[in-house]
């Protein structure tokens, strides 16, 4: 549930609207930033950085700069950096020049005003008297023995205390400057340095101060001058400037208007008084899921109970320790995705692990992520944070222009099972069936290890089956499956598969349907997934390739299945034609002609095989159960429990590995694969 916050507050600007450049009504609550060397004239909201163009017409040539609010006139005072005169700026953000003297010829200045007085900073403090009946007004003159030794580009007046704060450039100090005799203070460190070109207070005695390079505001409570804790808290995502300079009415509070709220509980720092994660929802069209976020005229209420549930945005399969999830993200256009899960569930997402995805690029509808569990999670509940904008990098805290931040209680379990490995199995296929072919056993070669995870109880939790592809020499086109036989589908968990290929999540189930069994699909189509350069993928040793294909699916299953009751690795590989591509003169078009290891019998929709069995080269014989084989038993598909060499492209198996028909045929040299039996230079990747 998200939360937002709508409060009738002083309006976004509030001005005469008399020519002639009036005075602004009242104190107005906005921020603004004149930016640019011919200046344009911004309106920024401080609690979320989204920012709107107020004026890009000054009246004048030139960019302005050491920008005070003055409360006396309710005018803007500014330096015209390009004409080097002083400016008075009035409701329509319109420039005019004031006759003031006694200023040096200097291009920059870092200004506010104070007590109907504009003070001016470069190299010592100068003031300039704003009342009409002061006998210097408009006179400036520099405060003799001012420090003229700080590195600033902005500071502010507070709004009770009556001295200037400006934070250093290089050294990121925390300056009180007093404006009586312009000597300063270094109260601490911010922690934090930079540009920092604009600079304002609020009526609480917040300061905040904005950054150029990266448009990031952060702030400072000096509520109590006289108790300040220095370091500098991110706040907001503001925009990116330069030659700019920021401007407010210190007295005036900053508004909370429109904005979208996260709700875990708020030591994930959820409230605005927490400094919370928050979006501006002003002007933004950037959301997660189908439904946009609402705005409650309610603080504090929840959306479910005043509005609309608009958590639709992120669906999670289970979050295991040790193993990979996916999220499932949909979003209403392109933008990025930052997140995070409280792994240890200490209440925050402040620890080193916990942020999930960063800077994240989603595209306009359902986008599919991996994450990785920590093996170290015990089970229990905790809290995962979704925050999507057009800003690329944000906290779990802080304000956001624009999107929407979703907050979702979330379930994890421990690693605490039981881990059985098997393998590396080396599965080899001849594609040519029910025709002999050239024999070579290497149109499908993939390379696969199983692991099953059980609890104490040895009920299996989960089945893990990760592999490589290590040749794809086949003319024909194929697809590649695994059979788990005598596992019933419905014992899989399938909106919880995790299934990867080449480390990216894949769209579609694994799971066929149309099966009594778990049937694997782990490609539809090897030749259009691997994109070979070469005419036979790791075949020829005049085009060799490093492997293009790999792909790992976790399969949990539903309670009360006994270890005992599953197959056994390495169940039942298998590949079968792709439809719409000739398999060989006389065979069936489609997913229904399937090659299995000698002795296995097709899947459910294997019914093609079946027919086709006895034909050409086949002689399978299922009343004695001898399926797959030629009439002296050499089989179309094996399975080897090593890692192992294949034969080069168009080279007979019988060649490269001359004991392969004694184990076939008579159960001999059941060593016929290791160096000794093998003719090297008949094998891909041996000399």
């Amino acid at each position: 549930m998200d939360r937002k916050i709508l409060l009738s507050v002083v309006p976004f600007l509030m001005w005469s609207h008399s020519a002639n450049s009036a005075a602004f009504d009242t104190c107005p609550y906005t921020a603004f930033l004149m930016q640019d060397s011919q200046t344009n004239v911004y309106g920024v909201n401080l609690l979320t950085g989204a920012y709107q163009t107020l004026q890009t017409d000054i009246g004048q040539t030139g960019n302005l700069n050491a920008a005070g609010y003055n409360e006396a006139d309710n005018f803007i005072y500014a330096f015209n950096t390009t004409q080097k005169k002083v400016v008075q700026v009035g409701n329509d953000f319109k420039a005019t020049t004031l006759a003031v003297t006694g200023l040096p010829d200097s291009p920059f200045y870092v200004g506010d005003v104070a007590n109907n007085t504009y003070y001016l900073y470069r190299s010592g403090l100068y003031t300039i008297p704003l009342d009409e009946g002061s006998p210097n007004f408009l006179q400036a003159s520099k405060i003799e023995g001012s420090d003229g030794s700080m590195k600033l580009t902005d500071f502010a007046f507070h709004p009770e205390d009556g001295n200037i704060y400006a934070v250093d450039n290089k050294q990121g100090h925390l300056y009180r400057i007093n404006p009586t005799d312009g000597s300063k203070v270094i109260l601490g460190n911010t922690g934090v340095t930079g540009t920092f070109g604009a600079a304002y207070f609020e009526a609480s005695g917040n300061f905040y101060f904005s950054r150029n390079q990266d448009g990031i505001i952060f702030t400072v409570d000096i509520s109590d001058p006289s108790n300040i804790n220095t370091a500098a808290t991110q706040f907001a995502a503001g925009p990116k400037s330069g030659l700019n300079d920021g401007v407010r009415c210190a007295s005036a509070p900053v508004a909370i208007e429109s904005i979208d709220l996260g709700d875990a509980p708020d030591s994930y720092q959820t409230s605005v008084d927490n400094n919370g994660a928050r979006h501006d929802l002003s002007n933004s069209t950037l959301f997660l899921g189908g439904v946009a976020p609402d705005s409650e005229s309610i603080p504090g209420s929840s959306d479910d109970a005043t509005g609309v549930d608009d958590e639709d945005g992120v669906i999670l399969t289970t979050l295991q320790g040790g193993e990979s999830a996916l999220a499932s993200i949909t979003a209403s256009g392109a933008g990025f995705l930052n997140a995070w899960i409280d792994w240890n569930k200490d209440g925050d997402f402040a620890d080193n692990n916990e942020q999930i995805f960063s800077g994240q690029v989603l595209s306009a509808g359902t986008n599919t992520l991996v994450i990785n569990v920590p093996g170290s999670v015990t089970a229990g509940e905790t809290w995962a944070r979704f925050r999507f904008s057009s800003t690329e990098e944000l906290p779990a805290f802080g304000g956001a222009p624009d999107g929407e931040v979703e907050d979702y209680a979330v379930t994890l379990e421990d690693a605490l099972f039981s881990t059985a490995s098997y393998g590396p199995f080396t599965a080899a296929f001849e594609d040519s069936w029910p025709r002999e072919g050239d024999y070579d056993l290497n149109d499908v070669v993939m390379r696969y290890r199983v692991e099953v995870k059980s609890d104490q109880a040895d009920n299996a939790k989960q089945i893990k089956i990760s592999g490589t592809l290590q040749a794809l020499g086949a003319d024909y086109q194929n697809g590649f499956g695994i059979h788990l036989p005598s596992l019933a589908r419905n014992v899989a968990d399938e909106g919880n598969i995790v299934f990867l290929v080449n480390g990216q999540p894949v769209s579609r189930s694994p799971l066929e349907a149309g099966q009594g069994n778990v049937v694997l699909i782990i490609s539809e189509n090897l030749t259009a997934d691997t994109q070979s350069t070469c005419r036979f993928h790791r075949t020829k040793e005049t085009c060799q390739e490093a492997e293009r294909f790999s792909f790992s699916v976790t399969v949990p299953l539903e309670d009360g299945v006994n270890t005992g009751s599953l197959p056994n690795a390495p169940f039942d590989p298998f590949i079968f034609a792709v439809d719409g591509f000739s398999h060989g003169e006389g065979t069936s078009l489609g997913r229904g002609l399937e090659i299995h290891l000698d002795d296995f019998e097709p899947t459910q929709l294997g019914n093609a095989s079946l027919e086709l069995m006895g034909d050409y080269d086949d002689r399978s014989d299922s009343g004695i159960g001898s399926l797959y084989r030629t009439e002296n038993g050499l089989p179309w598909g094996f399975i080897l429990t090593e890692n192992w060499a294949h034969p080069e492209e168009q080279v007979d198996m019988l060649l490269a590995y001359p004991r392969f028909f004694d184990y076939c045929t008579k159960g001999d040299h059941v060593d016929w694969f290791t160096q000794g039996k093998r003719v090297s230079q008949h094998l891909y990747g041996i000399e």
